[in-house]
């Protein structure tokens, strides 16, 4: 188990309202790391089936439903903030435990936070339009 000192591992924790939940021995720690892991790859998961249902399902079965324009907006609206909401959770378990490669996640989660931002944007301007 490695304790934080970085200033920039206090500052992704004060950011992200970590509050620490060290384990008190080996058993707990892994059972910690095991979570916070499973917590990421749920949030992948979350990524990915929002991806399907925003480029494959929801394309063809509006218009087979009869529902076209602003309808899919909202949809996908709540699927990206779904998935923004998991990615940041996921995020803060692995600080909260103080996980060995919780830079590393932190990386590939801002990657796929800034891109799921960019949906939200282009939901928003879809639903109340310029």
């Amino acid at each position: 188990m490695q304790i934080s000192a970085s200033g920039f591992d206090r500052a992704v924790e004060r950011v992200l309202r970590v509050e620490r939940a060290l384990p008190t021995d080996s058993t707990d720690l892994k059972a910690a790391e095991r979570g916070a892991e499973n917590s990421f790859m749920l949030s992948m998961f979350w990524a990915g089936v929002r991806c399907i249902l925003e480029y494959v399902v929801l394309p063809f079965t509006l218009p087979l439903l009869g529902l076209t324009g602003r309808f899919g907006a909202p949809i996908v609206l709540v699927l990206n903030l779904v998935a923004l909401a998991t990615l940041v959770s996921s995020v803060r378990k692995f600080y909260a435990v103080d996980y060995r490669n919780k830079r590393a996640y932190l990386f590939v989660a801002l990657v796929a936070g800034v891109i799921i931002t960019v949906f939200i944007v282009q939901s928003l301007v879809a639903l109340f339009g310029t």
